[in-house]
């Protein structure tokens, strides 16, 4: 059992190890950026190759058969409208308080800024100001 833990664990350390190195070959390097074009072209080749099929597919149809297709996109639609439904019936109501109701810390008065340098665990909390803001529309002259 412990020597296939450690392969299993090795070997998982060995994907993980190229997953990261792929990462950064795509996303990092010089190589990574023609890849990118390279993929690109790729994938219009494959969907310029997907029209020409349909095309020659529309141009030429085959014989009607007696079978009966179910059209997938109508499918799919319905599905999605549902989906939107629920979604909508089910989300949370957000209830909005009114702006005087806000209330914010207090601070003391001629309390001093204390001033850490590096990393410090604080027990207290200093409130140094308080203002609601996000609640005024934004409003401009617009140079008129």
């Amino acid at each position: 059992m412990g020597l296939i833990h450690r392969l299993v664990r090795r070997m998982a350390h060995r994907v993980y190890v190229w997953s990261w190195r792929a990462r950064y070959w795509w996303l990092d390097t010089h190589a990574g950026a023609q890849a990118h074009v390279v993929a690109c072209c790729l994938g219009v080749l494959v969907v310029a190759a997907q029209f020409v099929h349909l095309s020659v597919a529309a141009l030429n149809p085959q014989p009607l058969r007696e079978q009966h297709s179910v059209i997938w996109w109508v499918v799919y639609l319905i599905v999605a409208l549902v989906a939107a439904a629920v979604s909508i019936a089910l989300r949370p109501k957000v209830e909005n308080k009114p702006a005087d109701q806000v209330t914010g810390q207090t601070t003391e008065d001629g309390q001093s800024v204390k001033r850490y340098w590096g990393t410090h665990w604080i027990e207290d909390e200093f409130l140094l100001a308080w203002k609601i803001t996000g609640r005024d529309p934004i409003k401009a002259s617009g140079g008129k």
